[in-house]
């Protein structure tokens, strides 16, 4: 293959990666909602969505990663960053490619946010369900349960 094939490959690969990135970032929208009005059945199914989109991603990451060590190229991104230069400095047809990097990166970046604030909102709701464990388990005077082997649980 040509480097403009090669190329114009990558740019397939990365426009494919961003659409699969923003349906992933569509998805933890609606799962921040679902959080936060305490929809449990919505979250289960867009886990499930999650999951099959992630194995997506890491999909698209490899095939990435294939063609930078492919040229020879570390995978590093102030490689990756320079090596996008260079290319967009010898031809203007391939000044798209670093404008799709960008986009990717971008994206991954709000991906990563609503991930956070996600698991910020999970953080809150573990302990405020283990207060409210804990303050029914104080009222209810200590009270020891037992399971079927005899082990005491709360």
């Amino acid at each position: 293959m040509s480097v403009l094939q090669d190329v114009t490959c990558l740019m397939s690969e990365l426009k494919d990666e961003s659409n699969t990135l923003r349906i992933f970032i569509e998805i933890l929208k609606k799962e921040e909602n679902a959080l936060i009005e305490g929809k449990l059945e919505e979250i289960d199914c867009l886990a499930f969505n999650k999951t099959k989109l992630i194995q997506e991603l890491i999909k698209h990451d490899d095939h990435r990663n294939v063609f930078f060590l492919k040229i020879g190229l570390p995978l590093e991104r102030k490689n990756i960053d320079s090596w996008l230069n260079e290319l967009a400095e010898q031809s203007s047809s391939f000044s798209e490619i670093k404008a799709l990097w960008k986009e990717l990166l971008d994206l991954a970046k709000t991906a990563q946010q609503f991930t956070h604030s996600n698991g910020l909102i999970i953080t809150n709701r573990l302990q405020h369900n283990l207060r409210s464990f804990a303050a029914l388990h104080g009222a209810a005077n200590n009270v020891a349960l037992y399971g079927p082997k005899g082990q005491t649980y709360i």
